[in-house]
């Protein structure tokens, strides 16, 4: 069973949004009716972003405009000018076919925000990689969306069953910017560094969620701390003794004598 990628509910731009209200003037009001028709494709089918192919012109083109040649040619003009303008990504369209924006995507996001994983295609992405949330998959080109089997793990060095897929290796950038956005007090190349040695993953051989890690790290001044092992480290050296509920006491000979001799004296 498939499992569903778009969303049934989506914010609808009114006819006063100015990118749209230009589109409009340049196009003709039916312009709108067919912007809201690509935003349902969009939305209701991957969820951020569709495919822009001759076949899905002549199926708007017949049901806008009658369909025919001349339909199909003011079909694409509506849809070059909503690139031109803004309401589509122009560098997408060109270069993938596709129909998307960061406006889009962002609400996409929101929408799923709940949802256990979420798969979006790295070309096709417009939003900073550091403001996705945790539940977001990066598919690289040659991972089919569209594919219920793909095998995510195969991207990953490990083929532990335990491997965490919603997990990425980041950019050093992309940690500097997710600890500049949310004002983290650690050393952005400190932790990558420490990572990345380690090739990002924990003591089990599991690749790390790095923004939690970021943020534990944040949240203990980790990145701040020093080994343990004396005093010069900054922690006490003070041993433990086996009644954790009480605190050790220094006791000296002159200590032990007198009470040595006050239980003699009570005996």
């Amino acid at each position: 069973m498939n499992r569903k990628e778009g969303i049934d509910y989506f914010p609808v731009k009114c006819a006063a949004d100015k990118n749209i209200e230009l589109v409009t003037a340049e196009c003709g009001l039916k312009a709108h009716a067919v912007i809201y028709a690509l935003l349902q494709e969009i939305y209701g089918v991957h969820g951020y972003y569709c495919e822009w192919q001759r076949e899905k012109a002549l199926s708007l083109s017949s049901r806008m405009f009658g369909g025919g040649d001349r339909a199909v040619n003011r079909i694409n003009e509506i849809v070059n000018c909503c690139a031109r303008w803004g309401v589509f990504s122009l560098e997408q369209l060109e270069q993938n076919r596709i129909l998307t924006s960061e406006e889009i995507q962002e609400n996409f996001l929101f929408a799923t925000k709940r949802r256990k994983a979420v798969k979006m295609k790295r070309a096709y992405l417009l939003v900073k990689v550091a403001l996705l949330s945790d539940n977001v998959i990066i598919l690289d080109e040659n991972v089919d969306i569209l594919d219920e089997n793909a095998d995510i793990l195969k991207h990953s060095k490990s083929n532990s069953k335990y491997t965490n897929t919603l997990s990425i290796v980041p950019t050093l950038q992309e940690v500097k910017d997710y600890v500049a956005l949310n004002n983290l007090k650690i050393n952005p190349e400190k932790f990558y560094e420490y990572y990345d040695r380690i090739d990002w993953k924990d003591k089990y051989g599991r690749r790390i969620n790095w923004k939690s890690t970021a943020d534990y790290w944040n949240k203990t001044e980790r990145a701040d701390q020093k080994p343990l092992g004396n005093t010069k480290s900054g922690y006490s050296t003070k041993k433990k003794n086996q009644f954790n509920s009480f605190n050790q006491r220094d006791i000296s000979s002159s200590d032990m004598s007198e009470l040595e001799q006050r239980l003699l004296n009570r005996g």
